[in-house]
């Protein structure tokens, strides 16, 4: 009895120090803040703010990538969007429509539309919503073809990244505030539980794009 109550102390210290190692050196658990509006439209429809994610730390990020970066106007608050285009690439964002060099990126088919709320208007707007690809990824974004933005014209500047949010219309991105240092940015890996915590199902133990 006392060797298998060792055993299972040895597996809890284990187990807990191989969860602190994860959390030092590769991982970092975060939570979207849920009292930023604006940051909370700008993620729909493909995460909300309370969401508790699982960010890869150091600064590799791949293209297509979801990815949280340090807001460069705001020393205290993250931005979170899509690594779409980066050194020297013209990225185009017309009817909030995407193309990078003048590639379109492809939306082989639709999906639910979406009603964010808009924090800039004050009001609540419904969306159109799009499964795009991307740099081989799949994910949503949604856009209003009613009131579409001003179009975007940008070459990205040398060790920078073009962020484009999955909402392309209540959005928090590189229009804002151009092209992002690549070296304040980390990979967006799996979302643990949403708002609702682990009852809602559908949000639990998610991959994210």
């Amino acid at each position: 009895m006392n060797g298998r109550l060792n055993l299972v102390i040895w597996l809890i210290v284990l187990g807990g120090g191989a969860a602190l190692l994860l959390h030092l050196f590769v991982i970092e658990i975060w939570t979207i803040p849920p009292n930023d509006p604006l940051l909370e439209a700008s993620v729909a429809p493909t995460l909300r703010g309370g969401d508790v994610l699982v960010v890869m730390r150091g600064n590799s990020v791949e293209r297509g990538q979801l990815v949280r970066c340090k807001d460069p106007q705001a020393a205290d608050r993250f931005v979170v969007g899509r690594a779409i285009a980066r050194t020297s690439e013209t990225i185009e964002i017309h009817s909030e429509v995407v193309t990078v060099d003048r590639r379109r990126m492809p939306s082989p088919r639709g999906c639910d539309r979406v009603k964010v709320f808009d924090p800039t208007h004050n009001e609540e707007v419904e969306l159109e919503c799009s499964v795009e690809e991307f740099a081989g990824r799949d994910f949503q974004a949604v856009r209003s073809s009613a009131f579409p933005e001003p179009p975007t014209v940008a070459t990205v500047d040398f060790g920078k990244w073009f962020l484009v949010s999955d909402d392309r219309h209540v959005h928090l991105d590189s229009r804002d505030f151009g092209p992002i240092d690549a070296n304040t940015c980390q990979h967006i890996a799996l979302r643990l539980v949403g708002p609702g915590g682990f009852s809602d199902a559908d949000s639990r133990f998610t991959f994210v794009w």
